[in-house]
């Protein structure tokens, strides 16, 4: 055995440390965040918030929200297109598992599980996915903090609401900063050569496969992919107002908006999975801040990770046991087992 071969257990036992290390991290910080959400909360708001659901309501935000993750799937399959030759269900596949992934694992691994499996099913690179999906988070954040600043800027000047200034503006401040630097490293990445930097030519060759992925929407299809974007958050925040119905609470547009942004920058944090925690305490901060029983809000963020997220898993399970089958299927038929 060479040196090589006796580190490599040591090596991958450390990874998986530190992933659960980073797993274990995610669950307490998601159960510092419910407890925040919960400690002023009454247990009967949260039983009459229970009393006043409408499965109407949530079953049309499920058909609604499936329909974003369709549009997210086609967005995905162009900047995988653009990189090499995969096929269509293929790219579906990787991200509805990659997002039930997320859902069920804590710390947001589910990006690197699809980067995996992008790898697996249709041999690319995983940094070249992981690049493709560099560019998705990137145009979602972009899209997530005009909504976040649109619904803000309307509210005060409709007068419809007095939102409480300070903590939104720090959050949406932070997101602006964030995506504008990543906005602007997707558009100046390809001009970075690190082996003229002296870096080592392994990490240098990942950099470049990486940077592939990423210049996948410069490749004539930025048009097309902000026009998913859109699209796939104008169905979220109708999903996420056809949710929030269904407890009685009807919001006006821009606090659809303000609630939709929040919420969704909320899961940037790797917390426990199907993001308990922070999804509960924006929620219920939303809600104060608008007039509304954060009870319900809380209630509503649930709702929104039992129906949505989770049919999301389901089917991200269906589809890892298909292919589990389809895989043994193929070994059986073209292994031949010995006769005596």
């Amino acid at each position: 055995m060479t040196s090589g071969d006796r580190k490599q257990p040591r090596s991958s036992s450390g990874r998986n440390w530190r992933r659960a290390a980073i797993g274990a991290l995610g669950v307490v910080i998601g159960g510092i965040f419910l407890w925040l959400a919960l400690r002023h909360i009454d247990p009967g708001d949260l039983e009459r918030a229970l009393r006043e659901m409408q499965g109407k309501w949530l079953f049309a935000g499920v058909a609604v929200y499936l329909g974003a993750i369709g549009l997210r799937c086609l967005r995905w399959g162009i900047l995988l297109r653009a990189t090499g030759s995969v096929k269509w269900r293929h790219a579906a596949e990787a991200l509805v598992t990659g997002f039930a992934a997320n859902y069920v694992l804590p710390g947001r691994v589910g990006e690197l599980f699809r980067a995996d499996y992008a790898r697996r099913v249709f041999n690319m690179s995983r940094f070249t996915a992981l690049g493709t999906i560099v560019v998705e988070r990137v145009c979602d954040g972009v899209v997530l903090v005009s909504a976040l600043w649109i619904g803000f800027v309307w509210i005060l000047l409709a007068r419809l609401a007095a939102p409480e200034k300070a903590w939104v503006l720090l959050v949406g401040a932070a997101a602006t900063m964030l995506f504008g630097a990543a906005l602007i490293f997707i558009l100046v990445s390809q001009r970075i050569d690190l082996r003229r930097l002296g870096v080592m030519e392994s990490i240098a060759t990942r950099w470049d496969r990486l940077i592939d992925g990423v210049a996948s929407v410069l490749r004539g299809h930025a048009t097309v992919v902000a026009a998913c974007s859109i699209g796939v958050w104008i169905l979220e925040v109708l999903a996420l107002a056809s949710v929030v119905r269904g407890f009685g609470v009807s919001l006006s547009p821009p606090e659809c908006l303000m609630l939709l942004g929040l919420s969704s920058l909320s899961t940037l944090v790797p917390t426990a999975p199907g993001y308990v925690g922070t999804f509960q305490l924006v929620f219920a901060q939303v809600f104060h801040m608008f007039g509304y029983q954060p009870a319900t809000g809380i209630i509503a963020a649930t709702a929104v990770q039992i129906f949505c997220f989770g049919t999301v898993t389901i089917l991200g399970g269906i589809v890892l046991l298909s292919r589990s089958g389809l895989t043994i299927w193929r070994a059986r038929k073209w292994v031949s087992p010995e006769r005596p």
